[in-house]
């Protein structure tokens, strides 16, 4: 695989620039698997460069867009459907948000949408619901278990000419080799004082700085880190104003959490059931929920 290189900031294009933590991928050895957004392998990074002025996190070298897209295309994930429960109760907390904001009934667009867990919801408090979701498996997953019908692709062949009162990026934009790009098409989708939600890992956060090089967000699917001031630049640039920003957190089962610990877990069949049935709450404070409204 051919790494391409930057010399200045994707972002705000200062070419200030400082490395932050040498990267441990083998980029020829990758495979879809390894985009799962249920992969456990904490600590695998790309080479990450801080930019000075604008504080955005980036990999550099990069993996090329339209390889990121081939690992999308082509990743199985069938581990994210079984914590449904958990991932339920983290978006209808989401969703009692957006409520308030926004009217339901009005037009809800979820890109990177999965399996459908959060339209499911979005769909049953009342919003008119799209989805854009590149992965073959999870589109399917999200007809089979919900009925709903995703846009199997990306939004740069997504091809819907209707404007949006909402858009929600959850766990998104650090998975996008150009996220100041993307968001120029998301301003062509969303409407004029339309509502934009994105959750996203927080690299100045306290777990982050603590955790240092084992950070769980550190993976191969995240090509890029936000801070706050960098998301506000971001935002900013395309015209947005935040209006309301929160810490996000989890809920999950304990054989999860603890599958992500000790992996051979997972063929403890017998333990499953148990720990399968205790849910809790998890807050480390690492990802920031930001609620931006389109000026």
């Amino acid at each position: 695989m051919n790494l391409k290189t930057r010399d200045t900031c994707p972002l705000c294009g200062s070419a200030s620039k400082v490395l932050l933590t040498p990267g441990t991928i083998e980029p020829d050895h990758l495979k879809g698997e390894d985009f799962k957004i249920t992969d456990s392998h904490y600590g695998t990074r790309w080479t990450f460069y801080s930019c000075r002025q604008c504080r955005f996190v980036f990999s550099n070298p990069y993996i090329p867009e339209e390889q990121v897209i081939e690992f999308y295309n082509s990743l199985e994930d069938p581990e994210y459907g079984s914590e449904e429960k958990g991932r339920a109760k983290n978006f209808a907390t989401l969703l009692k948000r957006v409520n308030k904001l926004e009217k339901p009934g009005n037009r809800l667009l979820d890109i990177g949408a999965a399996s459908g867990i959060f339209l499911n919801l979005a769909r049953a408090a009342g919003y008119a619901i799209q989805g854009i979701e590149p992965s073959g498996f999870l589109v399917a997953e999200a007809q089979r278990l919900y009925g709903i019908k995703l846009w199997p692709g990306t939004i740069e062949n997504f091809p819907g000419t209707q404007r949006f009162s909402v858009i929600t990026l959850l766990d998104l934009i650090e998975h996008l080799v150009n996220p100041d790009r993307f968001l120029t098409r998301i301003d062509d989708l969303l409407e004029k004082d339309g509502l934009l939600v994105i959750v996203t890992p927080d690299i100045d956060s306290l777990a982050a700085k603590l955790a240092k090089k084992h950070w769980w967000h550190f993976r191969a699917a995240h090509l890029n880190f936000f801070n706050l001031a960098s998301l506000t630049y971001l935002l900013g640039k395309h015209g947005y104003r935040i209006i309301k920003k929160k810490r996000y957190a989890w809920h999950f089962s304990l054989f999860y959490l603890a599958t992500r610990i000790f992996p051979a877990l997972k063929n403890k069949k017998t333990l499953q059931k148990t720990l399968k049935s205790i849910h809790f709450k998890l807050q480390l404070f690492d990802s920031w929920e930001i609620y931006a409204r389109k000026k």
